[in-house]
This record gives C-alpha cells, sequence and structure tokens, in this order.
C-alpha cells in the first residue's frame, strides 16, 4: 500500500559529530533498501495470565521466530524494534543474520529498543544512545545509529524510539511524550546539520497526528506512509501509531503497514516496511542535490 514546548533531555554530553567527505567516484552510486519498524511486542505481555496479558497468543519466543520469518520474507535490512526482550533478542541473533544496537549491552529495559541490520549489506560506524523521557519521564535510552552500505559506501543514521503510552498503570502520559518528541525533534536536526547525512526514524510513538505534526513541523523529515508540513500539516489520517521517516532528501519509493494473518498473531502491531533509494552523495540531504526529493 503507498499512501500519499517542554523541557528536552540534553544532547551536548555526548561526543562531537564528525561529517566524513565522500570518496570521488566516476558515478554516483544508488542504494535501494528495505526499511522496517517492528513493535514485536515483548514477551512479558503474553506470559502468563495477569493484567495487561495479550491473550491467546503465543509466547514471545515462538512469535520471536514468526518475527524472524516476516523480515526474511519482506526482504529488511535495517529494522527499528520495539518492545524486543533478552529472550526474543536471542531467538533473532539465531534466526536472522543481523547486528543489534544496543542488543544486550546495556541494561534490559534500555535494551528493548534496539536497531538490527542485515551484517552482510551494512557495517556500524558510529552507535549511541540519547536520553528520552518514558514513563513519568523516567529516562531510557534509546538508540541511534551510523549505518554504510558495504556495497556503496553510502551512509546514513537510523534512530529508534518509544514513547510512552497512557496505560492503566501510567495514566496521563502526554507531558512526557511531548517531552520525548523534543529530543527527537533536535536530535534529527542536530544529525542533519552536523553531518549532512540522511536521518531515518523508527518507532512506536504512541500518537498518530500528532507525532507527524510535531515532528515534521520542527524537522526537515517527511514520513514514508506520505503527508505533508508546509506550514499547514496533512498527516493524511494514519491508521496506527508506528511510524518511518526520513530526511528531506530520500525517497521512499513504496510503502506497506502488514496486518496479515502472520503479523497479528505476532504482535498487537502491523510490522511496517518502506522500499528507500539515495541517490549519489550521502552528505546532500537538502532535497535539491543528487539524492532526489521527497
Amino acid at each position: 500500500m503507498w499512501v500519499a514546548p517542554a523541557q528536552t533531555a540534553p544532547l551536548a554530553s555526548t561526543p562531537p559529530l564528525v561529517s566524513i567527505p565522500p570518496s570521488s567516484s566516476a558515478a554516483p552510486p544508488i542504494l535501494d533498501f528495505t526499511l522496517s519498524s517492528f513493535n514485536v511486542l515483548g514477551s512479558s505481555h503474553t506470559f502468563g495470565t495477569g493484567k495487561g496479558k495479550k491473550s491467546g497468543m503465543a509466547p514471545g519466543v515462538v512469535r520471536a521466530r514468526w518475527a524472524a520469518e516476516l523480515i526474511g520474507r519482506h526482504g529488511a535490512e535495517v529494522v527499528g524494534f520495539q518492545e524486543l526482550q533478552s529472550n526474543q533478542l536471542a531467538i533473532l541473533r539465531r534466526h536472522t543474520n543481523m547486528e543489534f544496537f544496543p542488543g544486550s549491552s546495556m541494561r534490559r529495559a534500555d535494551s528493548e529498543n534496539s536497531i538490527g541490520w542485515r551484517r552482510d549489506r551494512w557495517v556500524a560506524v558510529e552507535t549511541r544512545t540519547v536520553t528520552v523521557p518514558y514513563f513519568n519521564g523516567n529516562g531510557r535510552q534509546m538508540p541511534y545509529v551510523r549505518l554504510r552500505n558495504r556495497a556503496t559506501g553510502l551512509e546514513a543514521w537510523f534512530a529508534n524510539f518509544h514513547n510512552p503510552a497512557d496505560t492503566r498503570r501510567f495514566p496521563g502520559q502526554q507531558r512526557f511524550r511531548s517531552r520525548a518528541v523534543n529530543v527527537e525533534v533536535a536530535l534529527a536536526n542536530r544529525l542533519i546539520r552536523e553531518t549532512h547525512t540522511p536521518v531515518f526514524i523508527t518507532g512506536d510513538m504512541n500518537e498518530r497526528d500528532d507525532y507527524f505534526c510535531r515532528l515534521t513541523g520542527g524537522a526537515p523529515m517527511v514520513a514514508a506512509r506520505g503527508g505533508s508540513n508546509s506550514g499547514v500539516c496533512r498527516p493524511e489520517s494514519p491508521r496506527g501509531v508506528d511510524w518511518i521517516f526520513g530526511s528531506k532528501g530520500v525517497t521512499f519509493t513504496d510503502y506497506l503497514e502488514d496486518r496479515s494473518e502472520t503479523v497479528e498473531r505476532t504482535s498487537d502491531h502491523p510490522m511496517l516496511v518502506a522500499r528507500v533509494r539515495l541517490l549519489g552523495d550521502p552528505l546532500d540531504v537538502s532535497g535539491a542535490g543528487a539524492m532526489g526529493s521527497d
């Protein structure tokens, strides 16, 4: 399917970002790849019969095997995962050709929002985290990585977020979601300004129109599913709270919200799949250069 302020967490504590000049070549490289965002529904949500458990769904490790099958089916090369708990991460490591960050390198809660990439297609240049307000404003480390495509040498940033929902246990989370969006807008602007490299954002934002309008209004980002924001925000009635964005200058050539039977037995979220094209100099993200237009 293709369809057309509050306080922020500090960013200054991270090391300075450095632009890497592109190597010269006879012809600009072209890169087509598939990017995905998937809240896989953490194992703790389907284990046992307590409050908040999803009835009728298989255990997390079984569903993780199905998630691996979906990744292969769609040919996803980079995936932003939410609620990827440790036993599910172990299954994906076993059944995909992916590396993960932060994976199991940080505390358990921070590892749930990991980015995975195919190791035969991409190599990590930088791996970092940013503090994002989660339930009741408690900070959670969420990842952003700079990956280099092995075949073309083109690079891009990938950031992955999970913003707090309103739940029975944690009601009234809007002000913390607003703070989270401020952090995410600031990070996107910083990466674009300081590195001049394409930026992609994936995640479960727990907001529909509001998130689209605030992110695209605050940073030069476009949604894979379409919509526009040129003074007047037109989010085009998003159905879900999951998102894929790219900085202006990247081209989304296809987009799918997979709500198939396999996805529905795997998670309570759709699997988002976007086809991306990067052309030429990866440092030109103005939208007017060789990378195409939104």
